[in-house]
């Protein structure tokens, strides 16, 4: 024994030796002297026989201070070099460990099972060993794959005994988890092991047989039971245009018996049918086999497209309803939202207490849980269409009022969402309509009603329409909160515009005529088509569309369901419905914003995701120019602009939710469809994030991130589960198939 400071024996020192027992106490075995030159020698009895021993100098420098050595383990000679700095004092506290799965007196065969649990320590695990126990006597002993950073661990049981075996009886299962200072703890359970000569139940629980499916990927899901545990599973693919025969092995969930396949094209399947075929064996070699044949359809296609144009995105399973109901179903009803039930979203208004902390916070949540998805997309499209700026009045119920006008006359009659605009006090104050008076016309209005709001800046009005326009506006103003007219501002000369004549002495009628000429002009019906059609098809003008569009728009401007009749004429039509243009338009901060929240059922009262939409460059109501936000896709690229959606999706999923953001709870997402493994969830938040159109090589990434290139198993009862879901909806909804849509 030394002083390690200077290399100096230590002699006349008092050392106690302490075996270490598994549980972390220390028993006295032996207590004596070191010699003149600091040695001492002991005789342990058990040492070399699976005895773990440390040594104790008592007080050795005189301050009161006991110091330990490393443990020891076999004889010989030892140095025990105490440092005065570090007292080396040992770790006595075992770790902890548990048996998750198998459950107490459960089945098993000699075919073998899982086994999996956690496993702890206040520093570090060494080893997790699973000790076997057969009704014979005979100990098969297996080392676990243990992982610090999610404290678990698994292992396969292997085969308990030869093929033709007859093995019954209980089987003792006992696992030991032993720390990096050897303290040990273990888990027991008795097992049952059975002769089993029973097959397994197979069943499919997400398709019947002949059932439509996407060309695009999709998982087929269901369940595998037997009497014993740990049946395996495993499918054969081929048909849907394949071009060659798939089998592989599929990953069981061990405790619950759920199963999932992904089937994927490379590019996308035909219309052949897919034919599957499913064989279950257990650990007995007992078998059942299953065939399922599929039939790959654009039904699903083209329902995310069209919940994706006409919605803020797709819930989880909406597509797969709409597909089943048809797309036109759906449409039709979206377009009569009185018809649509939406008693939910009533009742989850009930629940807030306000309208929120932000001016945008009611219209996120209208646009995220309301059922009446086409009527939200279209309320935001004319207020975006007729801008307004909170922060030229500074007064939040001015533009809530004018968002509620825009909502209930958002598929009726254009000139009703002219009248709503044109005497909203939010317009009234931002386009300057209460500086407008005679004598003294401000043209800011008239002048912007007839580029941005009808006509369209080559719709054929002139200077001097402006003007007359403006004068026809006199005297609209804002009085307590409320639009109101002046008589004794108003110009009430003759005033002659768009070709036609206004008397004099109209009044308040002048405003009411220009607001009547405006809707009915041809001009205002090319050019809302034309934005209509870039809003839901494509940024590239489809000139045919628009044309045909603005036929109706003139054909219905009497009718008080005029803008879903519009709506329809762009919905049906194969331009829409056909495939050359979807997922071509760059999604904007609030589609995405909203979209994420959607597709992955989070919960949020809508105060983040406005500060969200700010961030992004989309604030909802403040845009200061009266164009509104651009609907094209070029208007939001840009270096700064790609890094917000980055970072707006990394907050969103981040480990640990920053207070009053929206939650999301995906392992609770996975569960409730049942998906436990690697295969099922992975497929599954394919589904949620670039719909029915994902193929082999997203797939391919998708596991990859999952596993950590396979060097990671997924496990749903991982602690980190969450986490790692989280880690891959991040990389999946920053890829191009899910910014654009």
């Amino acid at each position: 024994m030394t002083n390690a400071a200077n290399a100096s024996p230590l002699p006349n020192q008092n050392v106690a030796a302490l075996e270490k027992l598994p549980n972390g106490s220390l028993r006295l075995e032996r207590q004596a002297v070191t010699d003149g030159q600091g040695q001492i020698k002991f005789d342990l009895t058990g040492l070399g026989k699976g005895a773990i021993y440390l040594f104790r100098a008592v007080n050795p420098f005189g301050d009161g201070k006991d110091y330990y050595s490393d443990l020891v383990r076999g004889q010989g000679v030892y140095g025990f070099a105490i440092d005065p700095a570090d007292i080396n004092a040992p770790d006595r506290v075992p770790p902890l460990v548990s048996l998750a799965f198998p459950m107490q007196a459960a089945s098993v065969s000699r075919g073998g099972f899982e086994l999996y649990g956690s496993a702890s320590d206040d520093v570090a695990i060494k080893s997790v060993r699973v000790y076997l126990t057969l009704p014979s006597g005979t100990v098969l002993e297996r080392d676990a794959t243990y992982r610090a950073d999610t404290a678990s661990w698994h292992v396969d049981s292997g085969a308990l005994a030869a093929d033709g075996e007859v093995l019954t009886g209980t089987l003792g299962v006992r696992v030991v988890a032993l720390d990096s200072s050897l303290n040990e703890a273990e888990a027991r359970v008795d097992l049952s092991l059975l002769d089993d000569r029973t097959a397994p139940v197979l069943s499919v629980l997400s398709h019947a047989n002949g059932a439509a499916v996407p060309q695009g990927g999709f998982v087929v899901t269901g369940k595998v039971s037997d009497d014993t545990l740990s049946p395996s599973l495993s499918v054969r693919v081929s048909g849907g245009g394949l071009a060659a025969v798939e089998v592989r092995a599929v990953e069981v969930a061990p405790a619950s018996g759920n199963w999932a396949v992904r089937l994927a094209p490379e590019s996308g399947f035909t219309t052949a049918p897919i034919d599957l075929t499913l064989t279950a064996r257990d650990g007995a070699g007992n078998t059942t086999v299953k065939t399922l044949l599929l039939q790959p359809s654009d039904a699903f296609g083209q329902a995310w497209h069209v919940l994706r144009r006409t919605a803020f995105g797709a819930e989880s399973g909406q597509v797969a309803a709409v597909a089943e109901s048809g797309v036109m179903n759906y449409l039709w009803q979206q377009l009569h939202p009185d018809a649509v039930d939406d008693g939910e979203f009533v009742q989850r208004q009930q629940g807030w207490v306000d309208l929120g902390g932000y001016l945008s916070t009611d219209y996120l949540r209208h646009a995220v849980y309301s059922r009446r998805q086409l009527q939200e997309v279209m309320t935001w499209f004319w207020e975006n269409h007729f801008n307004t700026n909170y922060y030229k009045h500074l007064k939040p119920d001015y533009e809530r009022q004018e968002m509620a006008g825009f909502r209930a006359h958002a598929l009726g009659r254009f000139r009703d969402l002219l009248a709503v605009s044109a005497k909203s006090p939010a317009m009234l104050n931002s386009l300057d309509g209460v500086a407008n008076m005679k004598k003294r016309p401000n043209e800011n209005f008239a002048r912007e009603l007839l580029e941005l709001h009808t006509l369209g800046i080559s719709g054929g009005y002139t200077q001097q329409d402006v003007v007359a326009a403006a004068r026809a506006f006199t005297g609209w103003t804002v009085i307590d909160d409320q639009f109101a007219f002046n008589a004794n501002l108003h110009d009430n000369a003759e005033k002659v515009l768009l070709g036609a004549t206004l008397p004099a002495n109209g009044g308040l009628a002048d405003g009411e005529a220009v607001l009547d000429l405006a809707a009915r002009h041809p001009s205002t019906a090319r050019f809302v088509c034309g934005k209509l059609v870039t809003l839901l098809v494509s940024d590239v003008p489809v000139n045919s569309l628009v044309q045909q569009c603005a036929g109706v728009f003139a054909g219905t401007v009497d009718a008080p369901d005029q803008m879903a009749q519009v709506l329809w004429s762009i919905l049906s039509s194969e331009a829409f419905l056909g495939t050359a243009n979807r997922g071509s338009k760059l999604k904007t901060p609030l589609e995405l914003t909203v979209g994420l929240v959607r597709n992955l059922d989070g919960e949020t009262n809508g105060d983040d995701l406005a500060l969200e939409t700010q961030r992004m460059g989309m604030g909802l109501f403040v845009f200061p120019a009266p164009t509104g936000y651009a609907e094209t896709g070029a208007d939001w690229v840009s270096t700064s602009m790609l890094l917000n959606r980055v970072r707006f999706v990394d907050r969103a999923l981040a480990a640990v939710p920053r207070g009053g953001s929206t939650l999301f709870n995906l392992t609770g997402l996975m569960r409730a469809d049942g998906l436990e493994t690697a295969e099922g969830v992975v497929g599954r938040m394919l589904d949620l994030t670039l719909g029915p159109i994902w193929t082999r090589r997203h797939w391919e990434l998708g596991m990859s991130l999952l596993t950590g290139e396979g060097g990671k198993p997924y496990y749903a009862w991982s602690p980190d589960a969450e986490q790692r879901l989280r880690s891959l909806v991040k990389a999946l909804t920053v890829l191009p198939e899910y910014q654009y849509q």
